[in-house]
């Protein structure tokens, strides 16, 4: 009897040891839920959704590496293009990172880009700047980006100059836009509002309006831009030409694009320039007009010009292009005075595309104003893009 009251106590004891050991177990918390980044097809290669959000995101961007030269001697020749220095090899390195983020909404596509860039050319560190910043909600953008004149955005055939990197000649620029774009079967147009730095009457902008056509066979399109910042031959000049005010600047352009039929990626490119001074919209800004702006001053325009461009594609790794650009009379610096000049520039560009994301690029131009020596500039770059 006493044995059986000692097992009924034992098992007691053990009962409430259990319970207790239970009591003071430590558990282990479960895991929270990885929501995993997913693809986002709605816009194209490499979108993926900002987790916790409808938002799509793409990350892209470039850096390259280049060696450049020039036949330039700095004194009497023609200035060469990219600034080129003639006393040796020219180095070059530029990194670029492009943040676009885009959703649906009932107006459309609501979307955002950044672009942040920094140039090394041998002398110290490069500083990163903001390239562009601008955000849109369907056909509506505004912020910070190329001008119309050079970047219609939409109708992408209509967009810059020649074939080559550096598409010679074309007023590229860039400014704070406000615009309203739009595509629909095969048109395209844009409205653009575009400040002029307080130039002028500082509640007034520059105006700048695209309208074109796009299809399988290539495009047509034309664009005008207007300046009312520009006072021509108000400006102070040596002798009789400082006399009179022209009030405003005004400059048109007409280009058209074929596309080789059977040969994706070739196509033949004519665009013509009109400006009616030395102003913001015209040819400014490229090799041969910033040539004569370095020699004259202003931005290089000249009254009339033509650029013709054709671009091959051989292979799928190897592509060339031709182009050729001529200038009828510079417009003396800030001026609608013409010097009487003339001026040609020509161009070849060979691409190499070894493997995926991976290009080698070379690219010769000529320039070539009257009285002045002609020369001849060039580069060998490297490009790994992302």
């Amino acid at each position: 009897m006493q044995f059986l009251k000692f097992l009924s106590f034992a098992g007691a004891l053990a009962t409430s040891a259990g319970v207790a050991s239970a009591a003071d177990a430590v558990m282990a918390p479960e895991p929270e839920p990885v929501e995993y980044v997913r693809v986002c097809d709605a816009y194209g290669a490499g979108f993926f959704y900002i987790p916790g959000t409808e938002t799509c995101l793409q990350i892209s961007g470039y850096v390259w590496y280049q060696l450049g030269a020039t036949s330039d001697d700095g004194l009497t020749d023609t200035p060469n293009y990219n600034g080129f220095d003639p006393d040796g090899w020219n180095k070059g390195v530029r990194a670029r990172v492009n943040f676009d983020a885009r959703s649906e909404t009932e107006w459309g596509t609501l979307r955002s880009y950044i672009r942040f860039q920094a140039d090394w050319n041998g002398v110290g560190d490069g500083e990163v700047t903001a390239h562009q910043a601008w955000l849109s909600l369907g056909g509506f953008r505004a912020g910070y980006s190329e001008s119309a004149w050079s970047d219609t955005v939409v109708g992408e055939v209509g967009t810059f100059g020649s074939h080559s990197d550096n598409a010679m000649s074309f007023g590229d620029q860039r400014r704070a836009i406000m615009q309203y774009n739009f595509e629909r079967n095969g048109f395209f147009g844009v409205l653009s509002l575009e400040d002029d730095a307080l130039a002028g009457e500082g509640y007034v902008p520059d105006v700048v309006a695209v309208l074109g056509y796009a299809a399988g066979w290539g495009g047509v399109w034309g664009r005008v831009g207007y300046t009312e910042s520009f006072d021509g031959s108000a400006y102070v000049l040596p002798g009789p030409i400082g006399a009179g005010v022209n009030s405003g600047g005004f400059a048109g352009s007409l280009g058209l694009q074929v596309n080789v039929p059977n040969m994706e990626g070739s196509s033949f490119r004519l665009i013509g320039y009109y400006a009616d001074g030395d102003h913001t919209y015209g040819t400014l800004h490229g090799p041969a007009a910033a040539a004569f702006a370095t020699v004259n001053g202003g931005n290089g325009n000249s009254e009339w010009s033509i650029l013709a461009s054709y671009g091959h594609q051989f292979t799928d790794t190897i592509s060339a292009s031709v182009g050729y650009q001529y200038f009828s009379d510079f417009y003396y610096g800030g001026t609608d005075v013409k010097t009487g000049l003339n001026g040609h520039a020509a161009e070849l560009s060979l691409v190499w595309v070894p493997v995926t994301d991976f290009e080698v690029r070379s690219e010769l131009q000529y320039d070539k104003i009257e009285t002045l020596d002609g020369t001849v500039s060039g580069y060998l770059r490297f490009t790994r893009s992302f």
